[in-house]
């Protein structure tokens, strides 16, 4: 094996390793933004009167089964929820713990914390696209 070669192998390894680090981030990132905007949107248009008023309740009692087992890697999320208005936030947080590269990447030994953050507004969506829908038939007689 020559000196070169020496070089090359551990470092297109390393790049390997480094991909695969970075795309389960980025995957845990995406899952838990969907899972946020999924329980938000659901706890905004729910019509049962027992989570009506708390949308909090609901993302509790729904949130195990919406996040399912998804989030290999890392820890099991943590959802709440907040109303303000007519808008329902959703927050969910989480942590991505490898250790196959923490010595080389000294700055996250800890992992990655994921926290994100999604809105739905409380609405009608059946008789809101009814209205766009009226409006733009009236706008297209003109």
């Amino acid at each position: 094996m020559t000196v070169e070669a020496a070089f090359i192998v551990p470092l297109v390894i390393f790049v390997f390793a480094a991909l695969i680090y970075f795309c389960s981030y980025l995957y845990t990132r995406c899952v838990l933004t969907q899972d946020c905007y999924i329980l938000a949107f659901r706890a905004a248009s729910d019509s049962d009167a027992y989570y009506k008023d708390d949308p909090g309740s609901y993302v509790m009692s729904k949130s195990d089964r919406v996040s399912g087992k998804k989030y290999y890697g890392s820890s099991k999320p943590y959802f709440s929820a907040v109303a303000r208005g007519k808008e329902v936030e959703v927050l969910g947080k989480t942590v991505i713990r490898h250790s196959a590269i923490n010595n080389v990447f000294g700055a996250i030994r800890n992992g990655w914390e994921l926290e994100i953050m999604q809105k739905a507004e409380k609405r009608e969506y059946a008789k809101h696209i009814r209205t766009i829908k009226r409006l733009k038939d009236i706008g297209l007689k003109e």
